[in-house]
């Protein structure tokens, strides 16, 4: 909920284990008319789990306490329609690091911008039917901010923005469009912040166009590329987060959230469930 806040502390470390599952029984066109080219039913369920480091030093960055990011995770995919069925065991995905990740906090608001980029350490290959990877680089640049209602940071709303530009697939003439994508919420916190309960939102937009070259090299017919249509989804849903005393120490905050997509043009639409388990050193 808090997406536009850096976490930590100056000086601080934040380290968490999480589990990501998505599952989605809709593919959507251009008009937000469902696709179904068997008939049959279908599902894709999509499983991760990772360990995910953010560290933040006291060196200043035009006043902002600058820090660092980086995440590892593996991931198992599976595909189900009536005539066929594809699973992935778990490998792992592509690696992101964030070398720059600066923090502002002012009285009632926070600031944020960062610069991150997907490396494609997973597993990839052109007719492979068990990546666990992209298969591409991905630059993204972020930028957001957590602002508060009131002086004791009880309620609070915000709003992160990363922008994705990516390269060519590996050994392909595919390029994926950039995206646009903002996540964030409202909500209310207690114990200093250390519980907190709310909805929260993300809305994703490709900006340019997905393209497939080299078509004419597999047959002289065909153009030498063409654009798939720009893609769009939302979702929104509560999220919790929760803290562990031990002895009066906090040891752990574990967040959960569930969100419900809506609005999907021209890709999947399900729902997505998050769980984390924060633990600050």
């Amino acid at each position: 909920m808090q997406s536009g806040t850096q976490v930590p502390p100056a000086g601080g470390f934040l380290l968490s284990s999480y589990y990501s599952g998505y599952y989605a029984d809709k593919l959507v066109d251009h008009d937000g008319t469902e696709i179904n080219v068997t008939g049959k039913d279908h599902d894709i369920t999509v499983n991760s789990f990772g360990l995910f480091g953010w560290w933040v030093s006291n060196f200043k960055v035009l006043g902002a306490n600058w820090g660092m990011t980086a995440s590892v995770y593996a991931v198992d995919n599976l595909i189900e329609i009536d005539v066929f069925e594809s699973h992935t065991n778990y490998n792992f995905a592509d690696i992101f690091i964030q070398p720059v990740n600066l923090g502002w906090h002012l009285t009632q608001a926070d600031f944020m911008v960062t610069y991150g980029v997907y490396f494609p350490t997973g597993k990839y290959s052109v007719d492979g039917d068990d990546n666990t990877g992209m298969g591409m680089w991905t630059h993204e640049f972020g930028a957001g901010a957590t602002y508060y209602f009131d002086k004791e940071k009880k309620w609070h709303i915000s709003a992160m923005g990363y922008y994705e530009i990516n390269s060519k697939k590996e050994d392909t003439d595919i390029k994926v469009g950039n995206i646009l994508t903002v996540e964030g919420g409202i909500g209310r916190s207690w114990y200093d912040g250390a519980l907190s309960a709310g909805l929260a939102y993300y809305a994703q937009w490709k900006l340019s166009n997905d393209t497939v070259g080299g078509l004419d090299r597999i047959n002289p017919r065909l153009p030498s590329s063409f654009n798939l249509n720009k893609s769009q989804l939302y979702g929104l849903g509560p999220e919790v987060n929760i803290p562990i005393f031990i002895l009066e120490k906090l040891i752990c905050v574990v967040t959960a959230r569930y969100q419900w997509e809506f609005g999907a043009r021209s890709t999947l639409e399900g729902q997505a469930f998050n769980l984390y388990f924060n633990f600050p050193l």
